[in-house]
């Protein structure tokens, strides 16, 4: 039987999208809460290894990204949504208790998951609700969610890691109240069965659903390296604020620049570029600072053109959560890996590294792009 095509909404309910861009800074702030926190953390749990609290977050995110738009595919993204906010409540105040560490790193494993299920049903449910001509500005204020909310929590946290933990998880217990008054019921007329491994395969071997996820890691593989080694390897202090901000302006840019280019051009078009000035600041260390705030602004960009490509190459909202689920993985492990791996090469290989990067993401995300906008591809519906 022949599927009909979605309704397609004339209006962009803004008042929505706000709220549910003020719940992805919440999700933000799942991470930034125990990352600003960690020395009075190491305070309250001397000898135990605290900084794995803010990795663990990201370790759900590589196993499970796939499942997770795999079950906001078979719930809908209104009760994933809800659920991940009840979840993260929940643990929240656990950990505000300051349980004994191996409690409090349970927690924050539950906590987890509930941030992946926030970052990929959010998204999934902003492109549905958003008019087409408004989509790609709403997906890039949807990539500026975590520097923005990090900025945020950068300026609020406290000094005690407790009631920082019990304000976040008030907050998220509140939204969860917002959102369900807000929410309109039935936006995905069609669920698929809940997530198998099969899903995984199928995920990437289908180009549409990966090619937005491969852009996104290769990006978030680069750019938490060099927001974090890049200031020491110029020499430049006042870059470490900066770079961050760039990112966000770009992905800003990339809303409106989506509306008449392509999210995969902007995408492969982008590394293009930061190949090419992180090669110029090489190039001309004099001004190798201020060039690299440009390239840093066009890996917004980016970012931003990989979220607007997830609704640009998939019609059906199942299809757009199985694909954003495959972008927390891949961001997931860029994020997990990127710094690290900088570090093992030495500050001083931050701009080579920064070069190849762009240099394999243009063509790879090239490919990635043509393959999944050819008329013959494998269908996202096969499990």
């Amino acid at each position: 039987m022949t599927r009909e095509p979605p309704l397609l909404p004339l209006r962009t309910p803004w008042a929505v999208i706000a709220a549910l861009y003020a719940t992805g800074l919440i999700a933000a702030g799942q991470f930034a809460k125990v990352s600003l926190t960690l020395a009075p953390l190491a305070l309250d749990y001397p000898g135990w290894p605290v900084a794995f609290a803010v990795s663990g977050v990201a370790v759900m995110g590589i196993l499970f990204g796939v499942y997770a738009g795999g079950i906001t595919a078979s719930i809908g993204p209104r009760r994933a949504i809800l659920a991940a906010l009840v979840i993260s409540a929940l643990a929240g105040a656990g950990q505000a208790l300051l349980p004994p560490f191996p409690l409090l790193m349970g927690l924050r494993v539950v906590e987890g998951a509930g941030h992946l299920v926030l970052v990929v049903a959010i998204p999934t449910l902003m492109a549905a609700l958003s008019a087409p001509r408004d989509r790609g500005l709403v997906m890039g204020l949807w990539a500026t969610f975590f520097g923005v909310g990090f900025a945020l929590a950068a300026v609020a946290v406290g000094e005690s890691a407790g009631p920082v933990y019990a304000v976040h998880a008030g907050l998220a217990g509140l939204m969860a109240l917002v959102l369900w008054r807000m929410l309109p019921q039935g936006v995905v007329a069609e669920r698929r069965p809940l997530p198998r491994l099969a899903d995984h395969l199928m995920i990437y071997r289908t180009p549409r659903l990966f090619a937005p996820a491969l852009g996104h890691g290769l990006y978030a593989f680069l750019f938490l390296a060099l927001v974090t080694w890049l200031p020491a390897a110029l020499a430049t202090p006042w870059l470490a604020p900066t770079l961050p901000l760039a990112g966000i302006a770009g992905s800003l840019a990339a809303g409106a620049l989506a509306r008449h280019i392509a999210p995969g051009t902007l995408v492969a078009g982008g590394f293009a570029a930061m190949a090419a000035l992180f090669a110029l600041a090489l190039l001309l260390p004099a001004v190798a600072a201020p060039i690299s705030v440009a390239a840093m602004l066009v890996s917004g960009v980016v970012a931003g053109g990989g979220f607007a490509a997830v609704p640009a190459l998939n019609a059906e909202d199942t299809d757009r959560a199985l694909a954003n689920g495959a972008l927390a993985q891949l961001g997931n492990i860029g994020t997990f890996s990127g710094t690290p791996v900088l570090a093992a090469l030495g500050v001083a290989a931050s701009l080579p590294m920064a070069i190849t990067v762009g240099v394999l993401g243009a063509g790879l995300t090239a490919l990635a792009y043509r393959a999944a906008t050819a008329r013959v591809s494998p269908s996202a519906g096969a499990s």
